[in-house]
């Protein structure tokens, strides 16, 4: 049986309620967002709760008891703070946040994209390249990295993994690595990583990347602006409908065991054309139609 036929009949037998942080504009859409998402999938009214930063746990925990919660979608920082807390009497599934598995302990997604997303766009804007070089932080992204390992073989890609247990270690690696890239066949993955300097080695990177020909993409939306070739970045309705997904499955598990944080593959393409020009790539028009967001501006 399909998730979508099994959808309405849990939906209305179950109550699902959505906890999300108050903030401000321009980050309230995104949860917003997220929360359309998550109604047009369960298709049925949902409860919500926006929580201010001194939000009383005790006086969270008695709302949902009374509003007889089956299965609760922990949203932001704030959320993940809720979920660890609450996950031993309700079904939790968390997201929009940058959490890594934590042994079997959560259920939902993450923020970072997931590498295979990236790998099959690497194949399409520049299928000549060969090789993907990535320096991380083994707590942090240790997890995507062992995910990027699985998938990237059948791209016809070579993963090129350096560990880095601090940022001068990363520091010291970026510069031996960027005298070693091939322009053509050569691409570096930048992550959202501890061991990535902004200040100082990003613009290192992109400084050498620019004068060498080389490819350079990133988990980071910021990093598109200042010159990488392309980022992938969440398409929050639809990471809503994911998470709604994960919450049906989490109503059908009876024994309510964590089903682990997965990667995003709910993303949407932010494009430069700047640098796809000085790289010498070739946009079809239908590429172009699909980013869902091309710098510079146009």
């Amino acid at each position: 049986m399909g998730l979508g036929m099994v959808s309405a009949a849990f939906a209305s037998l179950s109550s699902v309620a959505v906890i999300y942080p108050e903030i401000r504009e321009p980050y309230r859409s995104i949860f917003l967002d997220i929360i359309r998402g998550i109604k047009n999938e369960l298709k049925t009214p949902i409860k919500s709760y926006a929580l201010e930063k001194n939000y009383s746990i005790e006086m969270l925990k008695e709302k949902l008891e009374k509003e007889e919660i089956n299965v609760i979608i922990a949203l932001g920082g704030r959320g993940l703070l809720i979920a660890r807390e609450l996950q031993s009497l309700f079904r939790v599934v968390v997201g929009a946040v940058l959490v890594a598995p934590d042994g079997t302990e959560l259920t939902g997604l993450s923020l970072a994209p997931d590498p295979q997303i990236f790998f099959q766009r690497v194949k399409e804007f520049t299928p000549d390249v060969q090789r993907i070089t990535v320096i991380y932080s083994q707590e942090h992204n240790g997890w995507l990295i062992k995910r990027a390992e699985q998938t990237i073989r059948q791209y016809e890609l070579e993963l090129n993994a350096l560990p880095a247990k601090s940022l001068r270690e990363a520091a010291s690696l970026y510069r031996d690595v960027l005298n070693k890239l091939k322009s053509g066949t050569d691409a570096i993955w930048l992550l959202q990583d501890k061991t990535l300097d902004e200040q100082t080695i990003l613009p290192l990177i992109l400084q050498e990347a620019w004068e060498r020909n080389l490819v350079v993409f990133s988990s980071n939306l910021s990093h598109l602006k200042r010159g990488v070739l392309f980022a992938l970045y969440p398409d929050n309705e639809n990471m809503g409908r994911s998470l709604a997904e994960l919450a049906l499955k989490q109503m059908q598990n009876s024994e309510n065991i964590p089903l682990g944080i997965k990667p995003l593959h709910n993303l949407l393409v932010a494009f430069n054309i700047r640098t796809a020009e000085h790289l010498g790539l070739k946009l079809t028009s239908q590429m172009k139609r699909e980013f869902g967001l091309i710098f510079p501006l146009q």
